[in-house]
């Protein structure tokens, strides 16, 4: 008896797909998504065209996402999810180093051409796409950005009271989200000009009240 039940228990196991063969699929099909996206745009989007080009069954879609707009979504987010920037040593650098990044991937013709679809898209249906986007792909980015603020508060470099982090955060995402709709580039000389600038705005009262210790009235 416990035999037999050992052994339908291991058939079991062995029957299971098993978490590699699911990260697969899922992989499989983010990066259909990402291309079906980029070529067709969101209206022209559909479900049997992703598991068509992923290889899989519409159902296996609807299991995980129950519309193409949230896997759409889901497709673009997923890349920026993959951005792990170490600590660089300076919040301008980190900034460079983690929007640099995103913008890299932004370039990449699949998530670029995407990620402008969902942004055109998001222009028409601010309420419904829009929405989306802000939650899910601007808040990634909104991350990084407050990410390399922290970093470089707790390392002394700058003060809380400094800096306003939502706003900071708010100029970068939306100059990279306008310059990608936009022009679709956000290319280097665009990245290192918006960080220089912002570095500088976000060391201005540090500089100041250096000055002003070293030469008080």
């Amino acid at each position: 008896m416990i035999a037999g039940m050992t052994s339908r228990s291991r058939q079991g196991r062995s029957r299971r797909p098993g978490r590699p063969r699911e990260e697969a699929t899922e992989q499989a099909i983010t990066a259909a998504a990402r291309q079906v996206l980029a070529d067709k745009g969101v209206a022209r989007m559909s479900m049997e065209h992703v598991a068509a080009k992923a290889g899989v069954a519409k159902s296996t879609l609807y299991r995980r996402w129950p519309s193409k707009i949230e896997l759409a979504v889901h497709a673009v987010a997923a890349s920026f999810d993959e951005i792990e920037i170490g600590d660089q040593g300076s919040l301008e650098a980190d900034m460079r180093a983690g929007i640099g990044e995103a913008a890299r991937l932004l370039r990449d013709p699949s998530t670029g051409g995407a990620y402008a679809a969902l942004l055109a898209e998001s222009a028409r249906d601010p309420g419904g796409v829009g929405l989306r986007v802000r939650e899910s792909l601007s808040t990634r980015l909104h991350a990084l950005v407050a990410t390399s603020v922290q970093r470089a508060i707790d390392r002394g470099e700058i003060r809380q009271d400094m800096i306003d982090v939502d706003l900071l955060a708010d100029v970068v995402v939306g100059s990279v989200m306008h310059r990608a709709l936009a022009t679709g580039v956000p290319d280097e000389a665009f990245i290192d000009g918006l960080i220089g600038l912002l570095a500088d705005v976000a060391y201005a009262r540090l500089r100041r009240e250096q000055r002003e210790a070293d030469d008080p009235v």
